[in-house]
């Protein structure tokens, strides 16, 4: 191919540095996938009583707090004490297109949602598929983001 041969393009203060095209080109994307995200949390350890457990994320219908404890309830109804973390670290570290920060307490998983409505003033009210915790609500300020994120999958 004419004209993919080596170029040179003026450099630093050591003189012109040579590339080929391809390493003109292809540097920019090789500079960004070098940032790669961290992986996602896909298990937690959970406490009941005594007895610790190894959770995958995906059997867990919510996280939510009280008094500064995180506590879990699974799909099957089961409710687990979270160890070492709290809410914010949690949210850090669980796949965002999975989990939501309804509000300050709750973080819920997109699978076991039922339903949800509008309950005035913008804000949303979500109903879970087990019907072992109140309703959750979303505020007005987070009710357009947990749109948009219902709404990705």
């Amino acid at each position: 191919m004419k004209g993919a041969h080596l170029s040179v393009v003026p450099g630093d203060m050591y003189g012109s540095v040579e590339r080929d095209m391809f390493s003109a080109y292809a540097m920019p994307y090789v500079q960004m996938s070098a940032t790669q995200p961290e992986p996602k949390r896909t298990r937690v350890i959970v406490r009941l009583g005594t007895e610790y457990f190894v959770l995958p994320a995906l059997q867990v219908m919510m996280f939510y707090t009280v008094n500064k404890i995180v506590f879990c309830i699974t799909n099957t109804g089961k409710k687990y004490v979270v160890e070492g973390t709290n809410l914010n670290q949690l949210m850090e570290e669980l796949p965002p297109q999975l989990f939501f920060r309804a509000n300050r307490q709750v973080i819920i998983n997109i699978h076991f949602i039922q339903s949800f409505k509008p309950i005035g003033n913008g804000r949303i009210q979500i109903n879970m598929q087990l019907d072992i915790f109140q309703p959750i609500q979303v505020s007005q300020e987070n009710a357009s983001e947990f749109r948009r994120w219902v709404g990705q999958l």
